[in-house]
């Protein structure tokens, strides 16, 4: 008998020492978001790719995706120079930091504000001229 016990324990030893599956976080920025005018982005883990059928150009070597967290301050910073811009960011971005998706390209820059899990908004620029669009999950 215990010649059994010391079996079934020794059978056990490896299941006690497993580390149970933990699911990973979902990225709530992952997936497809359009503009009202239709112009679409997927952004993918690794990635954003842009859906702008007119729109042949590359980001001629310069490339850059990160994901981060900005404060409204730096958010609304984006826009200095466009007073009107920056007020109607300001008006948008009711907390104080929020995550971002940040995009570098040879042409300019695109920062994706998560408002919710529903909701971005794209803050692009090239070089101190800048333009925001509201995306939605469609």
């Amino acid at each position: 008998m215990l010649r059994v016990v010391r079996i079934v324990a020794m059978a056990a030893l490896p299941l006690a020492c497993s580390v149970p599956h933990q699911p990973q976080a979902e990225n709530p920025f992952i997936g497809t978001w359009v503009t009202a005018d239709n112009a679409g982005i997927t952004i993918r883990p690794e990635t954003v790719v842009q859906h702008q059928p007119d729109d042949k150009s590359t980001c001629h070597g310069v490339f850059r995706f990160s994901y981060g967290t900005k404060t409204r301050q730096a958010l609304t910073a984006l826009v200095m120079r466009q007073p009107e811009l920056r007020q109607r960011l300001s008006d948008l971005l009711v907390e104080s930091s929020y995550p971002v998706a940040e995009l570098d390209c040879d042409r300019g820059d695109q920062t994706y504000v998560l408002l919710n899990a529903h909701q971005l908004v794209a803050i692009y620029r090239d070089g101190d001229i800048g333009a925001i669009d509201r995306l939605a999950r469609p």
